[in-house]
């Protein structure tokens, strides 16, 4: 199903629109709503919309100031333009905005239906076209891996980052200016030969801890689509990998002792539920007393700060999606109260809830 954002600031066209039984039999399901283009770009922020369907004129933000966000942004999602007749000419300016369609109010039964079919035809033919490139390019990276950096590298970055090693910096440097030099300075090859190595280094992780990509999602698609010279190719390869590093330490990933690896796994897995030390010394069969003495000596924290950590990072993490209110965070993470868990959010980012909601808007 292809999903699909409303904006309007009239609730009644909004109510309107979602009873339209053209959505679902055109393969459309609606997903998210606004009232103006503020609160568009905002939801857009932490998802993306095959579709998105805007009134011209609205209050705050209206619809040709949120196209042209739309398209400063560089957000690929198909564009269709609600109006009046009298709002014609501001139409026009939507059609130079690329807009895909754009259709009169009070919107008609037959006219929207054929306006989804056609859109529909065109994401499908995009959908295709889009999966063919990522298999192109997939065969490409592969292709050139094995003649430029064998596996043995990949393996060898990813043993540094699961050591919690800051030499792996020093490692992507060089791996860079090998890269420049294999492939005579080739900008276009340089960065597929990265991004794939990204992606093999992160696979080697998740292949040792399976539940992390659940709790930290990263996504190394085309990170180095802005990238105009090798020195800015290597800064933004350093700049990922040292995201991994921080994600590794962070989570306390880098230790060999196999009980603490547990007991962090434990916490990451159960994330959403009420963890004490009680629950994981019953899951891993070893004394609570003892488990806690060794995870303070070897991580420098207790279990329970540790628990609080990991808490806080998907606290973050369902804030950033905007979909939750924040007692409706609370009581996915297993806290009672909604003000104990304001206050350990605070204590740990420095920051309310709603103050750090508003950051990533």
């Amino acid at each position: 199903m292809y999903k699909v954002l409303l904006v309007d600031d009239d609730k009644a066209m909004l109510c309107g629109l979602r009873q339209y039984k053209e959505w679902k039999s055109c393969g459309f399901l609606i997903e998210e709503e606004a009232f103006d283009g503020k609160d568009a770009l905002k939801k857009l922020s932490t998802k993306y919309f095959d579709l998105i369907v805007s009134d011209i004129r609205m209050p705050g933000m209206d619809g040709l100031r949120f196209l042209s966000e739309i398209k400063a942004r560089n957000l690929d999602s198909c564009l269709m333009l609600m109006s009046t007749y009298n709002d014609f000419e501001y139409a026009q300016q939507g059609i130079r905005l690329g807009v895909f369609d754009y259709i009169v109010k009070p919107v008609k039964n037959e006219v929207l239906s054929e306006s989804l079919k056609r859109i529909q035809r065109y994401l499908d033919e995009k959908r295709v076209q889009h999966t063919c490139r990522l298999e192109e390019k997939k065969m490409i990276i592969e292709d050139n891996l094995r003649f430029y950096f064998p596996k043995s590298q990949v393996k060898k970055l990813a043993c540094l980052l699961l050591e919690g090693n800051y030499a792996v910096l020093d490692e992507a440097a060089s791996t860079c200016s090998e890269l420049s030099r294999q492939t005579n300075y080739d900008l276009y090859k340089m960065s597929l030969l990265l991004e794939g190595i990204l992606q093999n280094v992160w696979e080697e992780m998740g292949n040792m801890f399976s539940w992390l990509a659940a709790l930290e999602p990263l996504n190394f698609d085309d990170p180095f689509e802005n990238c105009r010279s090798c020195n800015e190719l290597k800064q933004q390869f350093i700049h990922c990998i040292t995201i991994m590093l921080e994600t590794v330490l962070k989570y306390e990933l880098h230790h060999s002792d196999s009980l603490i690896r547990k007991a962090c796994r434990f916490a990451m897995i159960h994330v959403e539920e009420d963890i004490t030390l009680d629950s994981l010394a019953r899951e891993i069969y070893i004394s609570k007393n003892y488990i806690g003495k060794l995870f303070k000596q070897k991580t420098g924290c207790s279990f329970a700060e540790y628990v609080t950590k990991v808490k806080m990072e998907h606290a973050k993490y369902l804030l950033a999606t905007g979909e939750y209110k924040n007692y409706e965070i609370s009581d996915r993470l297993g806290y009672s109260s909604p003000d104990y868990f304001c206050r350990l959010f605070k204590g740990y980012t420095g920051h309310t809830p709603i103050e750090y909601r508003k950051m990533g808007t």
